[in-house]
């Protein structure tokens, strides 16, 4: 951990370069990186790519995409939650390697970051979660002094930083783009990484710093597309540090808008980067979004009962020919299907650069596939 951010410097550099939308803000990106980055440029403003969101290794999310479709989403989102194995090491990369490998599709990674309740006391579970949420499992870790040299949480935010760009290293030796959207959702309260008022705005900006830089100038990575999630103009960082903004957005009731207000609203501060919904409950109607102008690069369902219906004990709802049902509240089956059928949706198949004789359907869904038809 010799390797440390100078700040000063840091933000020097980044202040006197102009923001340019066009160019990704990583150096010499590997060739797919580039690639990949040209097509969302290309897609931008006239096509959306549709995208999922998993968690379990059943992936029964696909079930539903390809009975009803028979199309899978193009992007795929997976999570380091748990990489370092605090709070249940539940650890997405090697099917997030698989998906990219054997697929050819696109890949996005979150993290769900878990930091100990007590730094003195190994004991206590970790979480990602702060302590001012109404969740049961929460921490009290401190954002101020995680960026405060010589603090126990400073130590441990920067080996975790480094742990995830080793296992980004995996993908970069394979040519694998990873759309990267750390710090998500900073705008709320409800992550120890996120807005708790007082010095914890500037602590946020600080960690994405120091996480740009740790990875761009002390790991090298070349592989990056940086998505900036923070959703507020408060919290908002250098644009040389990210090259699309991202916005969460859940409606209650769920809805089919296009969401257009909060699409002008983080337009008007991200210095013309593309604009992505990183996640949603309800994907937005494309007539909608075209007459609004709320063009969405991508969207990214949430896992689970964001697609398929659920009964009380959040089991899915397995039909007659053993798939789940499409969930009525998020995705309507009319919906999905029109959706996906619409020329102006990019799913798997329709990436320039699959290949019917190279690439395949994603093995959880190959797997549950061959297990309904064999009844088991």
């Amino acid at each position: 951990m010799s390797y440390k951010t100078d700040f000063d410097a840091l933000l020097s550099e980044l202040e006197a370069k102009t923001p340019d939308p066009s160019r990704l803000v990583t150096d010499d990106p590997t060739p797919n990186t580039q690639r990949l980055f040209e097509f969302l440029k290309d897609c931008y403003g006239k096509k959306h790519i549709s995208g999922q969101q998993y968690l379990f290794e059943s992936e029964l999310e696909d079930l539903v995409y390809y009975k009803y479709t028979g199309k899978i989403p193009a992007i795929r989102g997976y999570d380091f939650m748990g990489i370092s194995g605090l709070g249940g090491g539940y650890d997405q990369i090697e099917r997030a390697l698989d998906w990219a490998r054997n697929t050819g599709g696109i890949l996005t990674m979150c993290w769900h970051w878990y930091a100990p309740d007590d730094m003195n006391d190994s004991s206590k579970p970790a979480a990602f979660y702060y302590k001012t949420t109404d969740y049961d499992r929460k921490t009290s870790f401190d954002l101020v002094r995680a960026m405060t040299d010589g603090t126990p949480e400073n130590d441990f935010v920067i080996r975790e930083i480094d742990l995830v760009a080793e296992q980004l290293k995996r993908f970069e030796a394979e040519d694998i783009p990873v759309i990267w959207r750390p710090l998500h959702e900073a705008n709320g309260g409800w992550f120890w990484w996120g807005d708790h008022g007082n010095e914890s705005v500037e602590a946020y900006k600080k960690l994405w710093y120091m996480m740009f830089d740790r990875m761009m100038n002390h790991h090298k990575l070349k592989n990056l597309i940086w998505v900036w999630n923070g959703q507020s103009s408060k919290l908002a960082v250098n644009a040389n540090t990210f090259d699309l903004a991202g916005e969460d957005i859940y409606t209650d009731p769920p809805s089919h808008a296009s969401q257009v207000e909060r699409f002008r609203e983080v337009s008007s501060y991200t210095h013309g980067k593309m604009i992505t919904l990183s996640e949603c409950g309800s994907i937005p109607e494309l007539d909608e979004m075209q007459r609004d102008g709320a063009m969405w690069l991508w969207w990214l369902p949430w896992w689970g009962q964001f697609v398929h219906e659920n009964n009380q004990d959040r089991r899915p709802i397995i039909d007659d020919d053993g798939f789940p049902r499409p969930n009525p509240t998020y995705m309507e089956e009319d919906f999905l299907c029109r959706l996906f059928s619409d020329e102006r949706v990019i799913t798997l198949t329709d990436l320039p650069w699959y290949d019917e004789r190279k690439h395949r359907l994603p093995t959880a869904l190959l797997k549950n596939l061959e297990r309904i038809k064999s009844g088991r």
